[in-house]
């Protein structure tokens, strides 16, 4: 669905196109993959019949058609797996997207899961990192522990020369990919586990395992870390601490700026369970040479000890120690040290406490750039703390603390209004790369005037929820109208209800947010809403997320006939161009498949109609034919969806 950029390196791609010709080859164990379980066909409606041979059963099921190897590839980094869907537990859904992607390496397309994450993680596409980690671990770590002896066979060898060109590609991405440390953590907690081989755990089952760590006691830990350790010993298991991973990680560090690494240092110190201190005492970086080393060295210092050593040109004239520092370093290394604002900011931040006045933090934030997460709790409640805050803000840290912002007051007069512009600022949101979803949770939440957690409450702001809903589309690539005639179809069976990706937003309120996108673009639009049966729908361009929200709540819900939308407008001799269907992607219900209905309002209207399927949810089926070139699958929290629709609508891709 776009220009495909050559990410990997030439070595990793001929190596897979070696691999591809080896796959037939079952008897070699490098080479062995799972084999799909033998689909079930059963005497139900017709779309829980197969009628091609291309077509699988879904976890509803019904009969549709597989995705694309790059499709599954980037609903799995776009859309993630933290919520699973109304017919799929968590745990299958994330274990078998996992394995999607370890059966694209198996057949040697490594380069397509390298491309996408490259492609799609620094255009912003992504609302949530973990999905784009867990992919980058993979390729960076997946059989790390098979290379430890030389393989027998010339198929295994050739196997071992394909990872090794794998795992350094994805290496060279994590300096790009891992912009800040949560997202370094991350990468390192994925790489540990498929280094084991461990299944990548849903967050519920991480947590239950702590509960029952800390229940269990101490005999019990002991006896874990023993079995740990005989592991170990018999070599069963590797940690993927190897020379590669230890480079990277010290790469990441000094690639840095003296003020960036500060920052990061003391604005993220510890996520995932993992600090700064454990990723130095594993990978031992080096301060690099030249005129900022003795600034390097103090920040890393702070990083393994928590403090910082007394500046050299401070230290008594006649100390050995000053002596020695005079030897060791030059003028301007003791210089840039001494006039370094990276170290004068953990000065800062490591004198801030309780007791400080609320004027002398506020006087750190303006002058020397502290942000939120180096005040103390108890300053957070300090509405002249916050103004000082709100200056310089970040975006996304603007938007995820205006709940706070409006309980201690904050949001009045003029800062009220200086919160409202930025939050809806197109360039400015552009910039900070924010994902409309983000707006539109952020407005689900706000407007609610409680938080899913916590004991957060506040009274809503008018000019503020206005600003957010005005934000998300913003937050769009905005596109010339492409003059076509559409048809907005939207799944409202019961499935579409769900919240989906973790957040506190069904499939129902995405669908119907990104449908009303497109409405403030096209001009020639008409709604439907579909499940079992088929109404046509009051939307413009002029209604609010609110209002369409609303309407969608009066509507009768049922299960799900994707082929609807084109049954109808064959039946009312209805002339579209376009027919784009919204759904979270389960289908079973009905005698015809979508693809037939498209096929047969074609013929009947004599207009080669083009459909669009937006995915809510990351499974890895579609409704659509693969082989229609006037058919595509889009996944619905893609920020690019408009221009996306557009190209295919005129023919581009």
């Amino acid at each position: 669905t776009s220009p495909h950029h050559q990410m990997s390196s030439e070595s990793l791609q001929s190596l897979g196109q070696s691999i591809s010709q080896h796959i037939d080859d079952r008897d070699d164990e490098w080479v062995l993959v799972d084999e799909m379980e033998g689909l079930c066909l059963k005497a139900l409606p017709g779309q829980m019949i197969k009628i091609r041979d291309d077509q699988v059963e879904n976890s509803a099921g019904g009969f549709v058609f597989a995705v694309s190897d790059v499709t599954r590839i980037r609903r799995f980094l776009i859309l993630g797996v933290d919520g699973g869907s109304y017919y799929s537990s968590e745990k299958e859904m994330t274990l078998d997207n996992v394995n999607a992607l370890k059966d694209i390496i198996h057949r040697g397309k490594a380069d397509l899961i390298l491309n996408e994450i490259k492609e799609i993680s620094l255009a912003g596409r992504n609302p949530k990192q973990d999905p784009i980690m867990i992919a980058l671990a993979l390729c960076a770590r997946y059989r790390v522990s098979d290379l430890s002896k030389k393989a027998e066979s010339k198929t295994g060898q050739l196997y071992q020369e394909y990872l090794k060109a794998m795992h350094k590609d994805a290496m060279r991405l994590v300096n790009e990919v891992c912009r800040i440390p949560t997202h370094l953590f991350s990468f390192v907690k994925f790489c540990e586990m498929v280094s084991a081989d461990e299944k990548v755990k849903t967050k519920e089952e991480i947590k239950k395992e702590k509960e029952a760590r800390k229940e269990a006691g101490d005999a019990d830990e002991k006896m874990e870390e023993d079995g740990e350790e005989k592991k170990k010993e018999e070599g069963k298991k590797s940690t993927g601490w190897g020379r590669l991973m230890r480079k990277v990680i010290e790469g990441w560090y000094t690639s840095r700026t003296p003020e960036q690494l500060a920052m990061h240092i003391t604005k993220y110190a510890q996520r995932e369970g993992w600090s700064h201190k454990d990723l130095f005492r594993l990978s031992h970086p080096i301060a690099p040479k030249g005129e900022n080393q003795l600034v390097y060295e103090q920040i890393f210092h702070y990083a393994v000890k928590g403090d910082l050593n007394e500046r050299k040109r401070r230290l008594p004239i006649d100390s050995d120690e000053a002596k020695a520092a005079k030897v060791k370093y030059t003028e301007e290394q003791m210089k840039r040290e001494e006039e370094s604002q990276a170290l004068a900011l953990i000065d800062k931040f490591l004198s801030l406490s309780k007791e400080t006045p609320d004027e002398e933090v506020a006087k750190a934030v303006r002058e020397i750039g502290l942000v939120r997460e180096h005040i103390p709790t108890e300053k957070l409640n300090s509405v002249e703390v916050w103004e000082a805050l709100v200056q310089k803000m970040p975006m996304t840290a603007m938007i995820r603390n205006l709940a706070k912002m409006q309980t201690i007051g904050l949001l009045k007069g003029a800062n009220l209004a200086k919160v409202a512009n930025q939050v809806k600022d197109k360039e400015a949101l552009k910039k900070a790369r924010v994902h409309p979803i983000q707006l539109l949770l952020a407005k689900t939440v706000y407007d609610q005037g409680r938080g899913d957690k916590g004991k957060l409450t506040w009274e809503p702001e008018k000019e503020i929820s206005a600003a957010l809903e005005a934000g998300f589309y913003a937050a769009f690539t905005n596109v010339p109208p492409t003059n076509k005639r559409f048809c907005l179809a939207f799944d409202v069976s019961g499935s579409m209800g769900c919240q989906i990706a973790g957040t506190c937003i069904s499939a129902r309120q995405a669908s119907a947010a990104i449908g009303l996108n497109l409405l403030k673009v096209e001009k020639d639009v008409e709604c439907v809403g579909f499940c079992d049966d088929l109404v046509k729908l009051p939307f413009n361009g002029d209604w609010t997320l609110e209002k369409v929200s609303r309407h969608m709540d009066t509507l009768r819900f049922g299960m799900t006939n994707c082929a609807l939308p084109m049954e109808w407008a064959k039946k009312h001799k209805k002339d579209f161009d376009v027919f784009i269907v919204f759904t979270d992607n389960e289908t079973y219900f009905g005698d015809v498949h979508p693809f037939e209905a498209l096929k047969n309002y074609r013929e009947s209207s004599g207009i080669n109609a083009r459909l669009v399927v937006c995915g809510m949810t990351a499974t890895n089926f579609t409704i659509a034919d693969p082989s229609d070139a006037g058919m595509m699958d889009v996944v619905g929290f893609d920020s690019a969806v408009p221009e996306l629709i557009a190209n295919f609508v005129q023919g581009h891709i």
